[in-house]
């Protein structure tokens, strides 16, 4: 008799338990499934390297339940960014497919402004600056001549064409091609004996015309580099 009054005990128990299932949680849990929110989608393909407008974007209607976490809803978070990575049609933002730069805000500078870079070689520590040259720094480029451009013999001279004056450095490199900035810091720390900042080859920002210019007279002759001024940034 015991058994049985305990029996019937555990049944209303259940009973009440999953009346309380049925009439309390599942509607909320549902409830809550069915909840939407508004985001914003990418409203057409995007390739990598676009500035991400008004017109890029699209609001949508979603279900909130298993919404992925971290979506940009902000548009002011959006426009104005460059996308990182190739956003398909439907696609959420998120922060790490945008960025504020395609590459890094010099090389972003240089393409806008439709220059080129160019690297030069540096013959001799004379004709580098020795260790003193840095990225940044607005240099003139001579070319020594030992010869005639027909290729004559001729007295030897100097030449300073007015394209190859007031160019930026865009970097500076060792025979190790070792950027000779760190090469001074580590020499400066002691952390290498085998630091080595004395340029042999140097990166110019320049126009398509006087990279033409450059490329001729390192064939011709030879380059040297005349400091005019240290430039604002020293690095890239």
């Amino acid at each position: 008799m015991k058994l049985l009054k305990n029996r019937i005990l555990l049944s209303v128990l259940c009973l009440v338990l999953a009346a309380g299932i049925s009439f309390l949680l599942l509607p909320r849990f549902y409830g809550d499934k069915g909840a939407t929110v508004t985001v914003l989608r990418a409203a057409q393909d995007i390739p990598a390297g676009t500035e991400l407008t008004k017109q890029h974007l699209v609001s949508a209607e979603v279900g909130s339940f298993g919404l992925p976490e971290g979506i940009l809803n902000d548009p002011a978070q959006i426009v104005g960014k460059v996308a990182q990575t190739a956003i398909a049609k439907g696609d959420y933002f998120f922060p790490q497919k945008l960025g504020s730069y395609l590459a890094n805000e010099q090389l972003d500078r240089i393409a806008k402004n439709n220059q080129r870079l160019v690297t030069i070689s540096v013959e001799s520590i004379a004709a580098g600056l020795s260790s003193h040259l840095r990225a940044g720094d607005i240099v003139t480029v001579a070319v020594f001549m030992e010869k005639a451009s027909d290729g004559k013999a001729s007295a030897p001279q100097v030449i300073v064409y007015p394209e190859m004056k007031g160019l930026e450095t865009y970097s500076v490199e060792n025979a190790r091609t070792q950027d000779t900035a760190k090469m001074r810091e580590q020499q400066k720390d002691s952390q290498s004996a085998n630091s080595d900042p004395v340029a042999r080859a140097v990166t110019l920002i320049v126009t398509e015309a006087q990279a033409e210019k450059l490329i001729q007279a390192e064939y011709t002759g030879k380059l040297h580099l005349i400091f005019e001024k240290r430039g604002v940034s020293h690095g890239k």
